[in-house]
């Protein structure tokens, strides 16, 4: 009996190949991109899932209040409290401290530019649970340390490079003691080098443990707690140490604290300063995970609306069945035969698809998904679970109209007039409309924060990366001020400048110590500090609202500061003007104010405007070379390319466009909108294939009625208005459900953002637009069919 139902079924099929395969294909179009999701998902919830222990592993945080105002809330600690947390706390097992640093690499001529390196002390490698492949990880004596496999093969290729001295930077050597297995992508300490701290110690660069002290905070410390030991305790014996080693605020009538934060939450943690890695907003996640339950319901919403057409053009066939001795629970077999046969082949079609477009979609979303450390098992296992439970479900909602045959009628055409398919439509067109009106709004935000007013010109500005060779040559300033003059002296150069950090990425330099000249009111308030020179404010276009500019040479200004009119409203002046030539402190530093320059986004508009205090600076390390242009961006490239070498020989050029790198700070909004009108596509796609198959068997189901109306004098616009009131009054009500959903959903989502856009009119208006278009074409090409057919023929077919 079940092979004379599959061979049923599968005669049913081919005979209708036409509707069968489209929803083969709309099945497998809709599992391939849940299998996609699903894998992201996956990648960005899997974050240190490869370290076995990660549940006992910590970052610890520092906090600073005044008066219960926050007033430093960073993901940094001092220097000395990695050492002291190892001592003083027993539930402690390990510690280990990083320090992050862009590189250049020398070995044997070959450059390596911009390689990142993380310079670790302590326990690291155990913390993080480090796989050697050869040698062993000395990342606590100087001039020693350990390469990722990769890197070590693109370095030395076949050369085996333990004991291989590698140049770093200025000439600094680091002898190679180990390679590590290559971290996945999907880790916030995803380095290719691991260099010991101590190197700097020996240096002189920061001073040995028994100087190391509790200010300042530019430290990532983590932690690994003993087995058994409690989160709770290990906190608070970190109160302590706060009462017994930061004695030092208690002057400035302010309190620290040191906090700890799982290894699992600070993937999507990414509201403190110093973040280290790359962070998403949980609600990022959730949204996928919403978007792939989205893709389920209108895969087989689609499916149900195909096959129960499909099973009302045989719906006689069922009473037949019924007649011959056939149960409901037998109709409902040949429902999941059907099912099993469409959703199964879906499945392999959509497995093999996955091995071909994986490379396609991870480059999409802009996420390295294949590099990353994935759970295939649970993938799978999922997959799985709504593959089965999928199947199940469309089978038997689909096998409805068959279970509602009546044997002892002859005809069964009252039992297919059902609405319960439109329904089914409405709900797709609901989703479809939904989506439309989110990727418009997206789209909308994204499109705002490029255009917005930022107070900063960034177009035609390019930057390189600073001379990593000259580090520690004490006349690097000089060697700029030269390079600066043959560039501007090349055609397409109006200014430039060198700076610490450059707008799109965090400033490096805080300070919470800033207070009026007389040091009466410390203020309750954390502020950037940018090391730049005189070409600054030209370059990126910034407005000089009261006195002058810094000067050449750099002593004319060692002592004064350009500041933000944000800084001057905290300084309690009265005006720009009024501040200028006055004083205030930044730590232990008196400085003179020179100039006050507008407010300007540093860091896009996800964050809030942060007050700036410039100093006459050159960069610390290494900083970044910015030049404003005009003309042909090729040539100015051209000519920079010339002049480059001849100031830094023993440094790669390497440069980009301002405004791209100020964008990428949006690229988690990117992906979401990528995925967002990938999936709109495919939903409206679905919707447009469900209704005109289901207009199809309307129109079927309606050729009689059709052809009387049209033997009464009914025109073919008629009939075509006839079909479209019949099919719209069903989208017309999705759409007006599917507004105000995205509306509330997206105005949440656009809270997220210091400034955001509006959700105006005109995002509906063209969310009905697109969804009404489609839906038009869709309809219209089956109604014209139906209504331009010679009645004769239509009361002959019946």
């Amino acid at each position: 009996m079940t092979s004379l139902n599959f061979k049923s079924v599968f005669n049913f099929l081919v005979k209708n190949k036409l509707h069968a395969l489209v929803n083969i294909i709309g099945v497998a179009a809709g599992m391939l991109f849940f299998i996609h999701l699903l894998i992201y998902i996956n990648y960005e919830s899997g974050y240190e899932s490869f370290i076995r222990n990660k549940d006992r592993v910590y970052r610890i945080n520092y906090d600073i209040t005044q008066d219960g105002e926050r007033v430093l809330h960073s993901a940094k600690t001092p220097r000395k409290l990695f050492r002291t947390v190892k001592e003083e706390i027993p539930e402690v097992e390990y510690s280990a401290q990083a320090y992050i640093e862009n590189v250049l690499v020398n070995y044997n001529g070959h450059l390596f530019s911009d390689q990142q390196d993380l310079w670790v002390e302590g326990d690291y490698p155990e913390i993080f649970e480090l796989k050697m492949i050869k040698g062993v990880a000395s990342i606590n004596e100087a001039y020693k340390g350990i390469i990722s496999e990769s890197k070590a093969f693109e370095i030395f290729g076949n050369e085996d490079p333990i004991g291989k001295v590698l140049r770093v930077n200025e000439g600094m050597m680091v002898e190679v003691t180990g390679i590590f297995e290559d971290l996945p992508s999907n880790s916030h300490v995803k380095f290719d080098y691991f260099m010991p701290i101590q190197t700097w110690v020996s240096m002189g660069v920061i001073p040995p443990p028994a100087r190391e002290n509790y200010q300042g905070s530019s430290w990532w410390t983590y932690i690994r707690l003993k087995e058994g030991a409690r989160p709770e305790d290990v906190e608070k014996s970190l109160d302590v140490l706060s009462e017994k080693y930061l004695t030092h605020l208690e002057r400035q009538n302010r309190k620290g604290k040191f906090t700890l934060q799982s290894l699992n939450t600070l993937h999507f943690a990414g509201d403190r300063d110093g973040e280290l890695g790359v962070s998403i907003k949980e609600k990022t996640v959730d949204t996928m995970y919403f978007i792939s339950i989205l893709i389920l319901i209108v895969i087989w919403l689609n499916y149900i609306n195909l096959s129960t057409a499909l099973s009302r053009k045989r719906i006689n066939a069922f009473s037949i069945y019924r007649k011959i001795g056939a149960s409901k629970q037998d109709l409902l077999k040949l429902s999941l035969i059907e099912s099993l046969i469409i959703n199964l082949s879906a499945l392999i079609i959509a497995a093999a698809l996955y091995f071909s477009t994986k490379e396609l979609f991870s480059k999409m979303i802009n996420v390295p998904v294949t590099n990353g450390n994935i759970d295939y098992t649970s993938v799978l296992l999922l997959a799985l679970a709504v593959f089965v439970g999928g199947m199940i479900i469309t089978a038997i909602l689909s096998a409805i109209p068959a279970m509602k045959v009546n044997p002892a009628l002859t005809q069964q055409e009252k039992i297919s007039r059902s609405t319960g398919s439109m329904w089914l439509v409405g709900l797709q067109f609901f989703v479809s409309c939904f989506l439309i009106a989110c990727s418009l709004i997206v789209a909308k935000q994204i499109r705002f924060m490029q255009d917005a007013e930022l107070g900063v010109d960034l177009k035609n500005v390019i930057v390189l990366q600073g001379a990593a060779s000259t580090h520690s040559d004490t006349l690097r300033r000089q060697h700029f001020n030269s390079f600066r003059e043959d560039v501007l002296r090349q055609t397409g150069f109006i200014s430039g400048t060198a700076s610490m950090n450059v707008p799109g990425q965090p400033v490096r330099f805080r300070n919470s110590n800033l207070s009026a000249a007389d040091m009466k009111s410390q203020l309750k308030q954390e502020v950037m500090v940018g090391h730049v020179d005189d070409g600054f404010i030209q370059t990126y276009g910034l407005k000089l609202l009261a006195g002058r500019n810094f000067e050449q040479p750099f002593r004319n200004d060692s002592i004064n500061a350009l500041i933000s009119k944000s800084v001057c409203d905290l300084l309690g002046f009265a005006s720009p003007e009024d501040a200028i030539n006055r004083q205030f402190r930044l730590g232990n530093n008196l400085l003179n104010i020179k100039g006050v320059v507008n407010d300007f986004h540093h860091e896009g508009l996800k964050k809030p405007i942060m007050p700036m205090i410039f100093q006459h600076l050159h960069p610390f390390e290494f900083g970044y070379y910015s030049f404003r242009i005009e003309g042909d961006p090729r040539v100015a490239i051209n000519n920079l390319s010339k002049v480059w070498p001849l100031h830094y020989p023993n440094d790669p050029m390497n440069y980009f466009f301002s405004v791209d790198f100020f964008n990428d700070q949006y690229k988690e909004e990117k992906r979401l909108k990528r995925i967002l009108s990938a999936f709109t596509l495919f939903s409206i796609i679905i919707s447009a294939i469900g209704l005109f198959g289901l207009v199809s068997f309307f129109t079927a189901q309606r050729t009689k009625e059709i052809g009387l109306r049209k033997v009464n004098g009914a025109t073919a616009a008629d009939i075509i208005g006839m079909l479209f009131v019949y099919f719209f009054r069903f989208e017309i009500i999705a759409f007006i459900f599917a507004c105000p959903m995205a509306w509330i959903v997206m105005k949440k989502w656009l809270n997220g953002f210091i400034t955001s856009t509006s959700i105006g009119w005109e995002v509906f208006f063209f969310t009905a637009v697109i969804s009404f278009a489609v839906s038009t074409i869709s309809i219209a090409s089956q109604s014209f069919r139906a209504a331009t057919r010679n009645p004769s023929e239509s009361l002959m077919y019946e």
